[in-house]
């Protein structure tokens, strides 16, 4: 039951009580504990810490002005960090794909949110709907993600039932072998 005692179906979302907004510098301290839980081997299952550092210095650039990339930051009713979400020009692999529509595609990327704060709180949604507005707002005309095999289990649903969202294809081998990742866009202008 929901906190209202009323009954959600396993689709539903509930509307996020907190915020979205851009990533700050003291964000990273909240955030690592978020991307250890999901950064870890497809193979293994074991955290891959190496990863999660080279993640924290991308948003850290990112603050800095150092990279094109633009990370937005959910912030839950307490003031706590609970996801961030990522956006910059497509990688040079994903423009190769035959899958992009205009030419103004901007790639989501890295999207994390506390295990906790899952299933259908209306976090993930809120933080795609923060990086489209900031898209648009920036001359955008899509946006394109994939998602590798390790996020098969979670990601790749919630990806499959965002509004607009298609799997339109698959990245062959994009993160190794047998890393084959699904390709999703939606398309921003009407």
């Amino acid at each position: 039951m929901s906190p209202n005692n009323e009954r959600r179906t396993k689709d539903e979302t509930v509307s996020f009580g907190g915020f979205v907004r851009p990533l700050e510098m003291g964000d990273l301290v909240q955030l690592k504990p978020i991307l250890e839980h999901w950064v870890k081997s497809r193979d293994t299952g074991q955290p891959l810490p190496e990863e999660v550092l080279e993640d924290l210095q991308l948003m850290e650039d990112s603050v800095n002005r150092l990279n094109d990339y633009r990370y937005f930051t959910a912030v839950g009713v307490k003031g706590e960090v609970v996801g961030v979400i990522g956006m910059r020009p497509p990688d040079s692999r994903m423009l190769a794909l035959d899958f992009l529509q205009t030419d103004k595609p901007v790639e989501l990327v890295n999207a994390y949110v506390d295990p906790k704060q899952r299933g259908g709180k209306g976090v993930g949604r809120a933080l795609v709907g923060m990086l489209e507005q900031a898209a648009v707002v920036q001359g955008y005309t899509e946006v394109v993600l994939n998602s590798g095999p390790r996020y098969r289990d979670t990601g790749w649903g919630f990806y499959d039932k965002l509004p607009g969202y298609q799997r339109v294809g698959v990245a062959i081998g994009y993160f190794g072998k047998d890393g084959d990742a699904p390709v999703w866009k939606k398309s921003l202008v009407s």
